[in-house]
């Protein structure tokens, strides 16, 4: 019962305050479009952008924490799964998206193990970035249809297996 308290309370926290955004991408003309795209959205502000991790972890020491972070996968230096992970453990409130052109299982999976509160393809539409949005700041986190599809199916190998060494 207690949640039927809670969630209109968060919904009307992320609808009615500024969310800060902060992108973490190594390609400058598309982390600056997004920024552009982001700050068209009447609730969100990107407040940093970073070219890759360690960049990012030094911009954050100057400014205020981001709500949300999106971040790559795929650059130099320091990767978005270690980013992921040292997010998780540094500043456990902020919630993580990963945002890459890899769309593999072990690529999603290694991102949610990392800590990522969802993921979305580069090639998303702009609703959907605001969805996530919306989402991962009212429910903490956000799945996309197809991406639940993909990662539930039945494959040959199992994807957790190969993202984690596990073995059943």
């Amino acid at each position: 019962m207690a949640g039927a308290f809670i969630q209109p309370y968060l919904t009307t926290r992320c609808m009615n305050q500024q969310n800060h955004i902060a992108i973490v991408d190594d390609h400058s003309m598309f982390r600056k479009g997004l920024g552009i795209l982001i700050d068209l959205f009447p609730t969100y502000k990107v407040t940093l952008s970073a070219a890759g991790g360690d960049d990012f972890i030094r911009q954050l020491k100057d400014t205020l924490l981001p709500d949300i972070v999106l971040i790559d996968i795929a650059m130099p230096g320091m990767d978005g799964y270690t980013l992921c992970a040292w997010v998780r453990a540094n500043h456990p409130s902020i919630r993580t998206l990963a945002l890459s052109t890899m769309d593999s299982e072990v690529s999603i999976i290694r991102m949610f193990n990392a800590g990522a509160r969802g993921y979305l393809h580069k090639d998303a539409e702009p609703a959907e970035l605001k969805l996530a949005f919306e989402e991962v700041m009212a429910y903490g986190y956000y799945f996309h249809e197809a991406m639940t599809r993909k990662l539930f199916r039945h494959p040959a190998a199992d994807p957790v297996e190969e993202a984690t060494g596990a073995v059943k």
